[in-house]
């Protein structure tokens, strides 16, 4: 077995040396030449431009990378083809974060932001999105507020979903493997005749027996879930260069058994129900100069919560009860977009937009005899208008490449009058920022290019931050919590500097980006007496180095088939806020060393691949100790293998194998991810 702590940087160093210097010593083609071969992503202009065309840092997961990863949902996808941090339990929930902060996985107010086709994806939980109707994925590395406003102060995850407009295609398939799993789906789509086409998607996940742990610590009772999904899509070419689709996914979870810690083995052991559904309706045109894009979207989450177990005030332990629904909550989306994209002089362009988005959360508590009793947070609505301006510009022959643009957010956030929640107050409050964004990529010859950006983006407080007001009886003092209306958003400036070579014709792309991030006004808890408040009294400071490089062996040799060797990782030197009484401390769930990188192998007939995720250690607190210590948790190596063979260009069997060296990891402390795990597929494609 190999020291995990060594193979990273070893791979790093050899992957980006030979892939560098190969490209370096290779005749290329013109820098203009290679972006017209690239991908076209629409994430970082909210317009589709080129890939090489970006000045910020795009990752592209695209349908090959997706269909040979071992996932059962979107977190799985993402955190083994790109660098980011996560949080993930078993049980259907989870949560990511880009450069650097806190992985969050609940809440409608995040770091990091989550759209599909470009608008807000209406979900706070992750697992919730499968990857049965994906075309890609891009992810947008830094602040993107100056396009999409909140949230989006680490980055972007843009889930492109499956649009077929040619001939009729899918496919079928059925799985089963590890703990008593049974999965299958159906895909389909193209076009039903000459103004209609559609993609249809169904799936089913089931695992019928609790997991296994890694390196024989044993098996993890309360991890059996039933989960499905399904989506349609139709689409028409309504008239003479307008578009018109509309489209709705459905994802439903019953009886998703959650462990609880660790420490407790299975005495928190519970269970819930979550459903999913939202759509969109968008109509896309080109006229004259102008192309014009209008959407209107909603969705809908709620998950509802049965406790197996409840806590003994006596004896100070859980003991096990007849299950009896606990919460339920409720989280509505709606929201417009409109922009139009200009064309100026051909090489230039400047979009313009406005956007409008409605939130409204609603929650239930209710004790153990069924009767109702307050929730732990008020029902709220937070309202958002907002006008944006992007603007791009090509000068020498389109190799330098400037970007600018900002937006203006206006909010409006309400805490609303909750059933039983007689504790505390209603309130609104309103609040305004603007925040600006500009880029610079020049591309030089043998498509060498560098690129460098800049940024402002924020999060904003929630309602309870700003209008709430509880009371909480400890003895014979009245503990009190008040939002504070004077709260400012939290806000951020970022800078990166990155040289990224593209070499298509060579089967070979790398580039390297170092970035700063400096955060302010981060919201905190303050506690005077017997009433505490929040207010904009910390800050974080962010820095690191994002690596990313990919070499296809067999396109450079002229082999016929694909060899790809690739890495994707990030090196935080430092990732820390200051915590009032306490100085710096380092963000908690933070790996300041994180890696993705494999092989992969495509002949027609044979395919496979190995990749591999490092994840450096981490720092969180020890929540089931007395005083809540901070605790480092170590890092782990994670190798998974995929083969498979096509017969008759239909019929593909595929074996998919997680875990390989069956690794005893967590993404969050006390709550450990499976074991080796194998996965049998056969898959009949039309």
């Amino acid at each position: 077995m190999f020291k995990i702590q060594v193979v990273p940087v070893g791979c790093i160093t050899f992957l980006l040396l030979a892939i560098t210097v190969s490209g370096l010593l290779c005749p290329g083609a013109h820098a203009g030449e290679a972006a017209s071969l690239g991908t076209i992503v629409v994430t970082a202009t909210r317009s589709g431009v080129p890939e090489q065309e970006v000045p910020s840092v795009v990752d592209v997961i695209g349908q090959e990378e997706i269909q040979a990863t071992v996932a059962a949902d979107l977190t799985d996808v993402l955190k083994k083809n790109t660098s980011i941090d996560v949080i993930q339990y078993p049980g259907a929930l989870s949560g990511i974060s880009i450069r650097g902060f806190r992985p969050e996985f609940s809440g409608i107010t995040k770091h990091s932001l989550l759209l599909i086709d470009g608008r807000p994806a209406g979900a706070t939980n992750l697992s919730t999105i499968l990857a049965g109707n994906i075309e890609r994925i891009e992810v947008l590395k830094g602040p993107a507020s100056s396009l999409y406003g909140a949230e989006a102060m680490g980055g972007v995850i843009n889930v492109i979903t499956r649009r077929s407009t040619g001939g009729l295609n899918g496919s079928i398939y059925g799985e089963a493997g590890s703990f008593d799993t049974w999965n299958g789906g159906v895909r389909a789509g193209g076009k039903i005749f000459s103004m209609l086409d559609f993609d249809l998607t169904a799936s089913s996940r089931n695992r019928n027996s609790d997991m296994e742990m890694g390196n024989h610590h044993g098996t993890r009772p309360g991890t059996t879930y039933s989960i499905g999904y399904g989506s349609l899509r139709l689409g028409s070419s309504i008239a003479q260069g307008w578009r018109l689709d509309v489209k709705g996914d459905w994802y439903y979870g019953n009886d998703i058994e959650t462990p609880g810690a660790l420490y407790y083995f299975d005495r928190q052991r519970s269970r819930k129900d979550i459903e999913r559904y939202g759509g969109d309706a968008r109509l896309e045109g080109v006229w004259g100069l102008h192309k014009t894009l209008v959407t209107l979207y909603a969705s809908e989450e709620s998950s509802d919560y049965y406790k197996r177990y409840a806590y003994d005030w006596n004896t100070g332990d859980y003991v096990k009860t007849d299950p009896y629904h606990s919460y339920y909550s409720q989280t509505t989306w709606w929201g417009i977009q409109t922009q139009d994209t200009y064309a100026l002089m051909e090489a230039h362009s400047i979009t313009l937009g406005i956007d409008y988005q409605d939130i409204e959360q609603e929650s239930r508590s209710y004790n153990q005899d069924g009767s109702r009793r307050a929730p732990w947070q008020p029902d709220n609505k937070r309202e958002n208008w907002a006008g944006f301006v992007e603007t791009m510009w090509r000068f020498l022959d389109e190799r330098l490449i400037i970007t600018a643009g900002g937006r203006y957010d206006y909010f409006d956030v309400e805490t609303k009058k909750t059933p039983f929640k007689t504790d505390f107050h209603p309130g609104s409050e309103t609040f305004d920022t603007f925040s600006p964004r500009a880029g610079i990529r020049y591309n030089l010859v043998s498509g060498l290019s560098f690129h460098s950006t800049i940024g402002k983006a924020f999060v904003p407080p929630t309602a309870d931050q700003m209008a709430g007001y509880s009371e909480r009886q400890m003895g014979d003092t009245t503990m009190i919590t008040r939002g504070n209306p004077d709260l400012d958003p939290e806000t951020s400036w970022t800078w990166d500097l990155g040289v990224s070579l593209e070499r298509p014709e060579s089967g070979m792309s790398s580039d390297i980006t170092w970035f700063v991030t400096e955060v302010d006004d981060k919201i905190t808890r303050v506690t005077h007496g017997n009433t505490t408040t929040f207010a904009n009294s910390s800050e974080a400071e962010i820095a690191g180095l994002e690596f990313k490089a990919r070499w296809d062996l067999g396109k450079l040799l002229g082999l016929g088939r694909k060899v790809e060797l690739f890495v994707d990782g990030t090196r935080l030197f430092h990732a820390r806020e200051k915590v009032e009484g306490e100085g710096w401390n380092d963000i908690h769930n933070v790996a300041h060393w994180k890696v993705n990188y494999g092989i992969r192998y495509d002949d027609g007939l044979l395919d496979g691949s190995i990749t591999a995720r490092y994840m450096g250690k981490r720092k969180d607190y020890d929540w089931y100790s007395p005083g809540y210590p901070e605790i480092e948790y170590p890092d782990f190596n994670v190798v998974d293998l995929q083969a498979g063979i096509t017969v008759r260009k239909h019929h593909h069997l595929g074996l998919k194998v997680s875990n390989l060296f069956d690794t005893f990891y967590y993404e969050k402390p006390e709550f450990p991810l499976e074991g080796r795990a194998w996965y049998l597929r056969y898959t009949y494609e039309f």
